[in-house]
């Protein structure tokens, strides 16, 4: 109650007295603030960028690995974290629907606010522009990137205007995509004219093996292309799977170098940072539990990417039971709450390469990829890699091969589900008994959350009911 009579007895004294009073809250940023020094503004505003995509990583994990049946959230008050997306994902207020939007697009406006900046200021030079400019529209491509691996078929909103309110048309995943893919060109144009350095700084821990130069974030920019343009490829875009294998040319891709060379967001115990809450005392983490499915692949205990990360290299942990369904262990992907979370790796790019190779003809040497993601990860410290097709002949047994080893290689990277729907597998997925029995389905995407839904309603709904809102098309 004390805020509220401390409020009106302010306003009691104003009225008495006549007097204007003039309050400011220091804490809140303003345009004409940031006009005022341009070159200090833009740097706190593209670190932070790139801080909050760092904070939105560890759910993105959660709830994919929830999806993708990669893990229970087994949270012991509430078992809706478990039902909401393994039951009740059509639901537009169920646990996790939602999930990879608000978040994304209030980040995606903190981007577009900052080039605005950086486009009027006189403050900086060509170069410097250039590389907050690649910069920002790299994490604008990541975030819709992860906006449209969550919704799927049911697409996205791609512009922004200078209205925060205004209610935007969502475009199909296929616009979605191309859009993503453009910014991304975009920005390589804008990182190869930034010069040696940026102005702003980059946190340490960025990059290992890939450096925090315009260089190293031209690298960052085409791995993110080839991740693109192979969901483009087995979406059905005839010429992407090509443009994927032109993308790796320009990135760090090496099959004799570590599997864990590549990009990173990092975490700290320091005042005023963040924590990672899935890495092991995360403050989800405790609640983490292995999906059975995972540990049922034939072969999977003997291959090291499962010691390590998923099983018998894990502490050891307490069974758990919730809404009918049982776990018996927990993950270690992440060692601590501070352990750094990938973007992407140099493993992700040989399986990225594996498959634009099979896809454009060269199988030998998509087969020898795999392979060596096999040999080097599943066979590290003497482990036997799980396998499905040593050589595959068929693209059935490619697809379910390459599904294998990205499951393992990327488990806990939010990945498993994206790949699953789009090579049209979801149902694999869904054949844990305990799961059937549950009356558990995968979900096909995550609708679009109430407020969002609600919004669009008042506005008239511009472009159409959007799929998955009440009224509009059924999400398949």
């Amino acid at each position: 109650m004390r805020p509220i009579i401390w409020s009106l007895a302010t306003v009691a004294a104003v009225a008495v007295t006549g007097c204007n009073l003039d309050l400011t809250n220091p804490n809140n940023p303003t345009v004409s603030g940031a006009l005022s020094n341009p070159r200090a503004a833009t740097t706190r505003m593209i670190v932070g960028v790139m801080a909050t995509y760092r904070a939105n990583r560890p759910d993105q994990i959660r709830a994919f690995g929830s999806f993708g049946r990669e893990t229970y959230y087994m949270f012991i008050t509430d078992g809706r974290f478990i039902t909401g997306p393994l039951r009740d994902w059509r639901q537009n207020n169920s646990f996790d629907a939602g999930t990879q939007w608000g978040a994304r697009y209030g980040n995606y406006r903190n981007a577009y606010e900052a080039e605005k900046i950086v486009n009027t200021t006189t403050a900086l030079t060509a170069a410097e522009k250039a590389g907050a400019l690649g910069v920002l529209d790299l994490f604008e491509a990541l975030d819709m990137l992860h906006v449209i691996e969550a919704r799927g078929p049911i697409g996205a909103v791609v512009d922004m205007t200078d209205d925060p309110n205004a209610v935007l048309p969502v475009v199909s995943q296929d616009s979605t995509y191309g859009w993503i893919s453009a910014k991304l060109d975009a920005s390589l144009a804008e990182l190869n004219a930034a010069g040696a350095t940026f102005y702003f700084p980059i946190y340490n821990g960025f990059g290992v093996g890939v450096p925090s130069t315009p260089a190293g974030f031209a690298e960052f920019n085409r791995a993110i292309k080839a991740r693109v343009e192979v969901k483009r490829g087995s979406l059905g875009c005839a010429t992407c799977y090509a443009t994927a294998l032109t993308a790796l040319g320009g990135t760090w891709i090496d099959t004799t170098a570590s599997i864990n060379n590549g990009v990173y967001v990092i975490y700290s115990t320091a005042a005023g940072d963040a924590l990672n809450t899935v890495g092991v005392g995360g403050s989800t983490a405790n609640d983490e539990y292995v999906h059975p499915g995972i540990d049922s692949i034939p072969g999977v205990t003997l291959d090291n990417r499962w010691v390590r990360k998923i099983g018998s290299g894990c502490p050891a942990s307490s069974p758990r039971s919730e809404v009918g369904v049982s776990a018996t262990h927990r993950p270690c992907t992440y060692a601590s709450n501070t352990a750094s979370i990938p973007v992407v790796r140099n493993e992700e790019l040989w399986l990225i390469r594996a498959e634009a190779e099979w896809f454009t003809g060269a199988k030998a040497a998509a087969i020898a990829d795999l392979g060596t993601v096999r040999t080097k990860s599943g066979g590290a410290s003497g482990g036997t890699p799980a396998v499905a097709f040593a050589a595959p002949v068929a693209d059935s047994q490619f697809v379910r091969e390459l599904l294998l080893q990205r499951t393992l290689s990327l488990y806990q990277e939010a990945q498993r589900w994206p790949d699953y729907r789009r090579f049209g597998r979801l149902a694999d997925l869904g054949k844990l008994p305990q799961d059937v029995a549950a009356g558990f389905t995968v979900a096909t995407a995550s609708v679009l959350p109430n407020q969002e839904c609600d919004s669009r309603n008042r506005a008239g709904n511009p472009g159409g009911i959007p799929m998955s809102c009440p009224n509009g098309p059924p999400v398949p």
